[in-house]
C-alpha cells in the first residue's frame, strides 16, 4: 500500500513539474528571443534588417535598458507588428512588447486583430482575465483602455491591452494593442 501511494505521489509531482516547465517553454518571448538573452540579439537583428533602434537607459534605475526597434515603414520584417521593445535588466532579456496596429490602420480593423490575438492565445496560454479598463475624456480627445493577462507560472505573465483615441474635433480616431511577454523570475529578489 505505502508503494502505491508513494508511485501515486511521484506521478502528481511529475505532472505538477511538467506543466510548469511547459508553461515557461510556451511563454517564450516572441521573435526568437529567449530570456535572459543580451542585447546583441535584437541589436544585430535590426542592424541587418536596416530598422530604427532607440535605446533607452534610466537614469534613476541604471539597471534597466530599453530597445525600441521599429520599421522604418510599415510592419517588421516577416511580421505585423510595427514595433518591438525589448527591456533588460543588467543585460539579461526579462520583457518584450510587441506593438500591432499601424496609424493607417482603420479603428475596426486593429479591433478584429485584437480579438483573433486573443482567441488564439487563449487557446495557446489558457483564460485571459481582465486587467484593467479605463475611458477618459480630455480636451476634445476620448481615450478608451482595455487589458487582460494571463501567468501560467508564477513569475510569467502575457498582457494584451487595447488603446483607441479618438478625436472628437476632428472626427478621427486611431487604435493600437500590444503583447507583454514579462517574465518576473529574471530579476533577482531584494
Amino acid at each position: 500500500m505505502h508503494n502505491i501511494k508513494f508511485g501515486v505521489m511521484a506521478v502528481i509531482l511529475l505532472l505538477f513539474c511538467d506543466q510548469r516547465l511547459a508553461a515557461q517553454a510556451i511563454l517564450a518571448p516572441p521573435f526568437g528571443l529567449h530570456w535572459g538573452d543580451t542585447p546583441d540579439k535584437v541589436l544585430d537583428w535590426a542592424q541587418t534588417k536596416k530598422l530604427d533602434i532607440r535605446i533607452k537607459i534610466l537614469g534613476d534605475h541604471p539597471e534597466i535598458r530599453e530597445i525600441r526597434v521599429s520599421a522604418i515603414r510599415g510592419s517588421l520584417p516577416g511580421h505585423q507588428a510595427y514595433a518591438l521593445d525589448a527591456r533588460y535588466h543588467w543585460g539579461k532579456l526579462f520583457e518584450v512588447t510587441v506593438h500591432y496596429g499601424s496609424p493607417e490602420m482603420k479603428v475596426s480593423q486593429v479591433k478584429a486583430d485584437f480579438e483573433r490575438v486573443k482567441k488564439a492565445m487563449t487557446g495557446k496560454h489558457g483564460e485571459f482575465v481582465p486587467n484593467n479598463k479605463q475611458k477618459k475624456s480630455l480636451d476634445g480627445y476620448i481615450r478608451s483602455a482595455v487589458s487582460y493577462h494571463v501567468e501560467p507560472v508564477s513569475g510569467l505573465l502575457l498582457l494584451m491591452a487595447l488603446t483607441e483615441v479618438e478625436d472628437t474635433v476632428r472626427k478621427k480616431s486611431s487604435a493600437r494593442f500590444s503583447l507583454l511577454y514579462r517574465n518576473e523570475n529574471i530579476i533577482p529578489k531584494k
